[in-house]
């Protein structure tokens, strides 16, 4: 009983950033769905493993592994990108068509120069800047030095950058 209580509160907890990180790699709903069953089912059988400060940074570390060898053996490296990792509600003024178009292919360029970047810096773009985790978390999550989230944070940055600006030079990033 309080394993289960322990897991639940887990699941609660966490569920939705491992949703929206197996999303953002996949890039489906579907398929992160899936993702985040199975990395839940994982979490079950290593509860008992896990100490209550580490189970978000091995809930994504464990979600990009297997979001990884899901897309190995789809041999498609993120191919399956399907732009709409980043959905935002509707609001008053997506009522205009004009609006609506212009905020989708903004969304587009977001979401192709994001699959431009090679895996390590969109990870932890991603995990930074989109699921809001620190620093430290970031590192613990992917298992790399402290350094290395800042480095590949600010690469990730500088590439996006750049790639959003060729294509939009009036587009201040």
């Amino acid at each position: 009983m309080l394993r289960e209580m322990k897991f639940n509160r887990h699941c609660r907890k966490h569920r939705d950033d491992v949703y929206r990180f197996a999303r953002s790699l996949l890039g489906n709903a579907s398929d992160a769905e899936d993702a985040t069953q199975e990395v839940l089912f994982k979490m079950w059988n290593h509860l008992d493993h896990l100490r209550r400060a580490d189970v978000r940074s091995w809930l994504l570390r464990t979600t990009r592994n297997h979001c990884i060898d899901q897309l190995r053996k789809r041999h498609r490296a993120f191919e399956a990108w399907d732009g709409e990792a980043f959905e935002s509600r509707p609001d008053e003024a997506m009522r205009d068509p004009a609006c609506a178009a212009s905020h989708a292919d903004a969304r587009r360029q977001i979401d192709h120069a994001l699959e431009s970047l090679s895996e390590k810096l969109r990870s932890v773009f991603i995990l930074y800047e989109i699921n809001g985790l620190r620093y430290q978390e970031v590192a613990d999550a992917l298992e790399i030095p402290l350094n290395s989230v800042k480095v590949y944070l600010s690469r990730a940055r500088a590439q996006l950058k750049q790639q959003l600006t060729r294509k939009e030079p009036w587009l201040k990033v």
